[in-house]
Protein backbone atom coordinates (compact mmCIF):
# COMPACT_ATOMS: atom_id res chain seq x y z
CA UNK A 1 0.00 0.00 0.00
CA UNK A 2 1.57 3.22 -0.77
CA UNK A 3 1.51 6.00 1.79
CA UNK A 4 -0.76 8.46 0.10
CA UNK A 5 -3.40 5.59 -1.06
CA UNK A 6 -6.58 5.32 0.96
CA UNK A 7 -6.83 1.46 1.95
CA UNK A 8 -10.27 -0.07 0.43
CA UNK A 9 -11.40 -0.63 4.10
CA UNK A 10 -12.66 3.32 4.45
CA UNK A 11 -14.76 2.80 1.11
CA UNK A 12 -16.32 -0.21 2.49
CA UNK A 13 -16.50 0.90 6.07
CA UNK A 14 -18.79 3.69 4.30
CA UNK A 15 -20.63 1.79 2.03
CA UNK A 16 -21.51 -0.68 5.11
CA UNK A 17 -23.17 2.71 6.52
CA UNK A 18 -24.85 3.70 3.68
CA UNK A 19 -26.36 0.40 2.73
CA UNK A 20 -27.52 0.61 6.48
CA UNK A 21 -29.01 3.21 6.36
CA UNK A 22 -31.02 2.34 3.21
CA UNK A 23 -32.61 -0.85 4.77
CA UNK A 24 -34.23 1.26 6.59
CA UNK A 25 -35.90 3.17 4.03
CA UNK A 26 -36.16 0.04 2.19
CA UNK A 27 -38.39 -1.10 5.52
CA UNK A 28 -40.27 1.66 5.90
CA UNK A 29 -41.15 1.97 1.42
CA UNK A 30 -42.09 -2.36 1.96
CA UNK A 31 -45.10 -1.27 4.47
CA UNK A 32 -46.86 0.94 2.18
CA UNK A 33 -49.04 -0.26 -0.83
CA UNK A 34 -49.55 2.51 -3.15
CA UNK A 35 -46.64 3.29 -5.48
CA UNK A 36 -47.71 7.08 -5.61
CA UNK A 37 -47.89 6.95 -1.47
CA UNK A 38 -44.48 5.30 -1.40
CA UNK A 39 -42.83 8.35 -3.19
CA UNK A 40 -44.46 10.80 -0.97
CA UNK A 41 -43.25 8.77 1.89
CA UNK A 42 -39.75 8.87 0.72
CA UNK A 43 -39.62 12.45 -0.01
CA UNK A 44 -41.45 13.18 3.62
CA UNK A 45 -38.67 11.02 5.15
CA UNK A 46 -36.06 12.90 3.57
CA UNK A 47 -37.06 15.86 5.21
CA UNK A 48 -36.90 14.53 9.01
CA UNK A 49 -34.76 15.88 11.15
CA UNK A 50 -33.62 12.36 12.25
CA UNK A 51 -32.54 11.35 9.09
CA UNK A 52 -31.05 14.73 8.44
CA UNK A 53 -29.33 14.22 11.29
CA UNK A 54 -28.10 10.67 10.50
CA UNK A 55 -26.74 12.15 7.78
CA UNK A 56 -24.60 14.66 8.86
CA UNK A 57 -23.37 12.40 11.29
CA UNK A 58 -22.66 9.34 8.85
CA UNK A 59 -20.23 11.97 6.73
CA UNK A 60 -18.48 13.56 9.77
CA UNK A 61 -17.59 9.87 10.75
CA UNK A 62 -16.27 9.13 6.96
CA UNK A 63 -14.27 12.21 6.96
CA UNK A 64 -12.89 11.92 10.42
CA UNK A 65 -11.87 8.45 9.51
CA UNK A 66 -9.73 9.37 6.56
CA UNK A 67 -8.58 12.46 8.12
CA UNK A 68 -6.65 10.38 10.53
CA UNK A 69 -5.47 8.15 7.43
CA UNK A 70 -4.16 11.47 5.62
CA UNK A 71 -2.88 12.63 8.38
CA UNK A 72 -0.30 9.75 9.32
CA UNK A 73 0.59 10.45 5.57
CA UNK A 74 1.97 13.60 6.54
CA UNK A 75 3.35 12.47 9.54
CA UNK A 76 5.34 9.80 7.52
CA UNK A 77 6.61 12.31 4.99
CA UNK A 78 7.78 14.55 7.77
CA UNK A 79 9.73 11.59 8.80
CA UNK A 80 10.73 10.64 5.19
CA UNK A 81 11.50 14.67 4.65
CA UNK A 82 14.89 15.02 6.33
CA UNK A 83 15.18 17.56 9.05
CA UNK A 84 14.41 20.97 7.63
CA UNK A 85 11.55 20.05 5.86
CA UNK A 86 10.31 18.06 8.69
CA UNK A 87 10.00 20.80 11.08
CA UNK A 88 8.08 22.87 8.15
CA UNK A 89 5.56 20.07 8.03
CA UNK A 90 5.65 19.75 11.85
CA UNK A 91 5.55 23.46 12.25
CA UNK A 92 2.64 23.52 9.90
CA UNK A 93 0.17 20.78 11.04
CA UNK A 94 0.77 22.55 14.80
CA UNK A 95 -0.54 25.98 13.34
CA UNK A 96 -3.15 24.49 12.14
CA UNK A 97 -3.98 22.54 15.61
CA UNK A 98 -3.39 26.28 17.38
CA UNK A 99 -5.25 28.46 15.10
CA UNK A 100 -7.94 26.12 12.90
CA UNK A 101 -6.80 27.45 10.01
CA UNK A 102 -7.76 23.36 8.36
CA UNK A 103 -10.96 23.69 10.52
CA UNK A 104 -12.96 25.50 7.36
CA UNK A 105 -11.91 22.96 4.62
CA UNK A 106 -12.55 20.16 7.17
CA UNK A 107 -15.99 21.28 8.04
CA UNK A 108 -17.15 22.40 4.37
CA UNK A 109 -15.96 19.42 3.10
CA UNK A 110 -18.17 16.69 5.78
CA UNK A 111 -21.51 19.37 4.54
CA UNK A 112 -20.73 18.69 1.08
CA UNK A 113 -20.88 14.72 2.18
CA UNK A 114 -23.83 15.27 4.04
CA UNK A 115 -25.50 17.01 1.39
CA UNK A 116 -25.06 14.26 -1.08
CA UNK A 117 -26.30 11.64 1.19
CA UNK A 118 -29.37 14.06 2.56
CA UNK A 119 -30.17 14.22 -1.61
CA UNK A 120 -30.18 10.46 -2.00
CA UNK A 121 -33.94 9.89 -0.95
CA UNK A 122 -35.27 13.09 -3.08
CA UNK A 123 -33.21 11.90 -6.20
CA UNK A 124 -34.52 8.50 -5.79
CA UNK A 125 -37.73 9.88 -5.66
CA UNK A 126 -37.64 12.02 -8.53
CA UNK A 127 -36.30 8.72 -10.74
CA UNK A 128 -39.42 6.46 -9.42
CA UNK A 129 -41.62 9.41 -10.40
CA UNK A 130 -40.10 8.93 -14.05
CA UNK A 131 -40.37 5.24 -13.98
CA UNK A 132 -44.13 5.61 -12.80
CA UNK A 133 -45.46 7.87 -15.17
CA UNK A 134 -43.18 5.71 -18.15
CA UNK A 135 -45.05 2.37 -17.22
CA UNK A 136 -48.44 5.02 -17.15
CA UNK A 137 -47.95 5.82 -20.78
CA UNK A 138 -47.70 2.06 -21.49
CA UNK A 139 -50.77 1.39 -20.32
CA UNK A 140 -50.73 -0.11 -16.72
CA UNK A 141 -52.11 1.10 -13.91
CA UNK A 142 -50.42 2.76 -10.98
CA UNK A 143 -51.53 0.43 -8.56
CA UNK A 144 -50.02 -2.63 -9.84
CA UNK A 145 -46.81 -1.07 -9.82
CA UNK A 146 -45.93 -1.94 -6.20
CA UNK A 147 -43.35 -4.92 -6.55
CA UNK A 148 -42.02 -3.03 -9.46
CA UNK A 149 -41.42 -0.29 -7.51
CA UNK A 150 -39.95 -1.96 -4.55
CA UNK A 151 -37.19 -3.68 -6.98
CA UNK A 152 -36.84 -0.53 -9.38
CA UNK A 153 -35.73 1.48 -5.85
CA UNK A 154 -33.18 -1.50 -4.63
CA UNK A 155 -31.56 -1.00 -8.06
CA UNK A 156 -31.57 2.63 -8.06
CA UNK A 157 -30.48 2.94 -4.43
CA UNK A 158 -27.62 0.31 -4.66
CA UNK A 159 -26.07 1.76 -7.77
CA UNK A 160 -26.37 5.64 -6.49
CA UNK A 161 -25.07 4.40 -3.04
CA UNK A 162 -22.45 2.84 -4.54
CA UNK A 163 -21.50 5.98 -6.64
CA UNK A 164 -21.61 7.95 -3.46
CA UNK A 165 -19.01 5.66 -1.16
CA UNK A 166 -16.19 5.19 -3.73
CA UNK A 167 -16.76 9.15 -5.55
CA UNK A 168 -16.98 10.87 -1.95
CA UNK A 169 -14.17 8.52 0.19
CA UNK A 170 -11.40 9.95 -3.10
CA UNK A 171 -12.63 13.24 -3.29
CA UNK A 172 -12.38 13.51 1.02
CA UNK A 173 -9.08 12.46 0.42
CA UNK A 174 -7.75 14.69 -2.07
CA UNK A 175 -9.82 17.75 -0.37
CA UNK A 176 -7.75 16.99 2.75
CA UNK A 177 -4.73 16.62 1.12
CA UNK A 178 -4.84 19.62 -1.33
CA UNK A 179 -6.46 21.90 1.81
CA UNK A 180 -3.37 21.07 4.02
CA UNK A 181 -0.51 21.07 1.42
CA UNK A 182 -1.67 24.73 0.56
CA UNK A 183 -1.42 25.58 4.05
CA UNK A 184 2.08 24.47 3.92
CA UNK A 185 2.90 26.28 1.11
CA UNK A 186 3.19 22.77 -0.97
CA UNK A 187 2.00 23.79 -4.65
CA UNK A 188 2.57 20.52 -6.72
CA UNK A 189 1.43 16.87 -6.42
CA UNK A 190 2.03 13.83 -8.66
CA UNK A 191 -0.69 12.14 -9.44
CA UNK A 192 -1.01 8.52 -8.71
CA UNK A 193 -3.15 5.81 -10.09
CA UNK A 194 -4.28 2.49 -8.26
CA UNK A 195 -2.40 0.65 -10.94
CA UNK A 196 -4.44 -2.15 -11.87
CA UNK A 197 -6.49 -2.99 -15.04
CA UNK A 198 -9.93 -0.72 -13.72
CA UNK A 199 -7.90 2.39 -14.43
CA UNK A 200 -9.47 4.43 -17.43
CA UNK A 201 -7.53 5.26 -19.99
CA UNK A 202 -7.40 9.18 -19.43
CA UNK A 203 -6.45 8.54 -16.11
CA UNK A 204 -3.69 5.90 -16.94
CA UNK A 205 -2.43 9.12 -19.11
CA UNK A 206 -1.94 11.14 -16.19
CA UNK A 207 -0.03 8.88 -14.19
CA UNK A 208 3.20 10.04 -12.26
CA UNK A 209 2.51 13.36 -13.99
CA UNK A 210 3.54 16.30 -11.67
CA UNK A 211 0.41 18.58 -11.21
CA UNK A 212 0.17 22.71 -9.91
CA UNK A 213 -3.25 22.48 -7.60
CA UNK A 214 -3.48 25.68 -8.96
CA UNK A 215 -4.27 24.36 -12.48
CA UNK A 216 -5.53 21.12 -12.55
CA UNK A 217 -5.57 19.19 -16.19
CA UNK A 218 -8.16 18.01 -17.97
CA UNK A 219 -7.27 14.39 -18.38
CA UNK A 220 -9.85 13.29 -21.36
CA UNK A 221 -8.18 16.29 -23.49
CA UNK A 222 -4.81 15.10 -22.65
CA UNK A 223 -5.12 11.24 -23.38
CA UNK A 224 -4.62 9.77 -27.12
CA UNK A 225 -7.99 8.32 -28.17
CA UNK A 226 -9.51 5.25 -26.53
CA UNK A 227 -12.93 3.11 -25.84
CA UNK A 228 -13.11 4.55 -22.75
CA UNK A 229 -11.78 7.84 -23.40
CA UNK A 230 -15.11 9.80 -25.34
CA UNK A 231 -16.48 12.28 -22.95
CA UNK A 232 -13.95 15.29 -21.45
CA UNK A 233 -15.20 15.67 -17.95
CA UNK A 234 -13.33 19.13 -17.60
CA UNK A 235 -10.34 20.13 -15.35
CA UNK A 236 -10.05 18.11 -12.38
CA UNK A 237 -7.41 16.74 -9.48
CA UNK A 238 -6.15 13.22 -9.03
CA UNK A 239 -9.51 11.80 -6.82
CA UNK A 240 -12.12 14.41 -8.05
CA UNK A 241 -14.43 13.19 -10.39
CA UNK A 242 -16.90 9.94 -9.98
CA UNK A 243 -15.77 6.60 -9.39
CA UNK A 244 -11.76 8.14 -9.52
CA UNK A 245 -9.43 5.69 -7.25
CA UNK A 246 -6.45 7.96 -7.80
CA UNK A 247 -4.95 10.02 -5.78
CA UNK A 248 -2.94 12.85 -5.17
CA UNK A 249 0.84 12.72 -3.71
CA UNK A 250 1.88 15.88 -2.53
CA UNK A 251 5.95 17.06 -3.43
CA UNK A 252 7.43 17.87 -0.25
CA UNK A 253 10.86 18.09 -1.97
CA UNK A 254 11.73 17.89 -5.01
CA UNK A 255 14.90 15.94 -4.16
CA UNK A 256 13.09 12.96 -3.77
CA UNK A 257 11.52 12.71 -6.84
CA UNK A 258 13.10 11.07 -10.34
CA UNK A 259 14.14 13.18 -12.65
CA UNK A 260 13.32 13.08 -15.46
CA UNK A 261 9.47 13.76 -14.99
CA UNK A 262 6.37 14.52 -16.73
CA UNK A 263 4.83 17.59 -15.66
CA UNK A 264 1.59 19.52 -16.70
CA UNK A 265 1.82 22.79 -17.64
CA UNK A 266 0.22 25.11 -20.05
CA UNK A 267 -2.61 22.54 -21.07
CA UNK A 268 0.20 20.33 -21.73
CA UNK A 269 2.49 17.67 -20.40
CA UNK A 270 6.03 17.25 -21.35
CA UNK A 271 9.14 15.47 -19.66
CA UNK A 272 11.74 17.76 -17.69
CA UNK A 273 14.88 17.88 -15.48
CA UNK A 274 14.83 18.54 -12.28
CA UNK A 275 16.84 21.93 -13.17
CA UNK A 276 13.55 22.42 -15.94
CA UNK A 277 10.82 21.60 -13.25
CA UNK A 278 12.54 23.89 -10.30
CA UNK A 279 12.83 26.51 -12.86
CA UNK A 280 8.86 25.99 -13.57
CA UNK A 281 7.74 25.66 -10.09
CA UNK A 282 9.70 29.18 -9.24
CA UNK A 283 7.32 31.23 -11.65
CA UNK A 284 4.45 29.10 -10.69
Amino acid sequence: MKSWQIPNRYFHMYLRALRAMNRVIISMLSLIPNPQSAVRALRRYAERAPFRAYCDALARNMVVNINKRVYASWREAARNAGRGKAGIIYAGIMQELETGSYSDAFYNIIAENAHYIKSLPLDLAQDLTDFIQGKTLEGRRASSLTEELMQKYKELSESRINLIARTEVSKTQTALTRARAENLGLEWYVWRTSEDQRVRSSHEHMSDVLIRWGDPPNPEALAPAAPDNRESHGSYHAGEIFNCRCYPEPVVSADFLSFPMKVYQNGGIRSMTKAQFERVAERS
